[in-house]
């Protein structure tokens, strides 16, 4: 079983950075000495902080108070659905009782993201939305859908935004950022081509349930790229 493949250099920034903190946060999960991987692993962990010093270069340049504004309106909006599934946990109905539970084991998995970098927490309320989702009928029994509609809105809107300020500041530091990218890309490429002939060799076991899930992942951003084409 391989790694889908996925061209990174199409991806802007943002959507660069959060691939790779997916990637390395599922790394982290799995297991590096796991999945015998912790030499590589070691060399792309500084790889990645070079990207994220880069990235925050650019965010900061950018950050405006439009942009501090559309944030603030987010963890809003997120505190929001979370009080509201809070309340549920206690209405008067079994039924609605039980719907909150299922969903704040959903909520609990991501924690307080409007306390995360603004660069983490834009992938992470995307990825809470997905997982909402998936139990949509619960999120419509507590009252809590119609809150993720808006999240998912006010999420959008800050990623444009950002995209929009980026694309004025980012000439600045875009030397940076591509050989930061390049180094960052090429260290990825040496962990999956390793993960790929150890699995070969000694079986998929071990790797099958890291290489679904980053396939997943893999696939998110091919529909980013492939939506962007159209």
């Amino acid at each position: 079983m391989n790694f889908n493949k996925l061209d990174l250099r199409g991806l802007r920034n943002d959507e660069h950075f959060q691939f790779h903190t997916e990637f390395r946060d599922a790394v982290n999960r799995y297991g590096a000495g796991n999945m015998k991987i912790d030499d590589q692993f070691a060399a792309y962990l500084p790889l990645y902080a070079d990207e994220d010093e880069a990235y925050k270069k650019i965010l900061k340049s950018a950050l405006t108070a439009e942009i501090q504004s559309a944030d603030a309106y987010r963890d809003r909006i997120f505190s929001g659905m979370c009080n509201v599934n809070r309340a549920a946990l206690k209405h008067f109905r079994d039924d609605v009782q039980q719907a909150a539970t299922r969903l704040k084991i959903v909520l609990d998995t991501y924690g307080n993201l409007a306390a995360k970098p603004l660069n983490e927490q834009t992938s992470g309320v995307y990825n809470l939305l997905q997982d909402l989702n998936a139990r949509i009928a619960d999120a419509e029994k507590t009252g809590v859908a119609e809150w993720m509609t808006e999240l998912q809105a006010a999420n959008e809107a800050f990623s444009r935004l950002v995209k929009d300020r980026y694309d004025e500041t980012a000439a600045r530091s875009d030397i940076v950022m591509k050989d930061a990218r390049a180094k960052l890309d090429a260290q990825y490429r040496i962990i999956t081509a390793r993960i790929e002939a150890i699995a070969l060799l000694e079986g998929a076991d071990r790797y099958i349930e890291f290489i679904k899930y980053m396939n997943s992942v893999i696939a998110k951003y091919a529909t980013i790229l492939a939506k962007r084409k159209k």
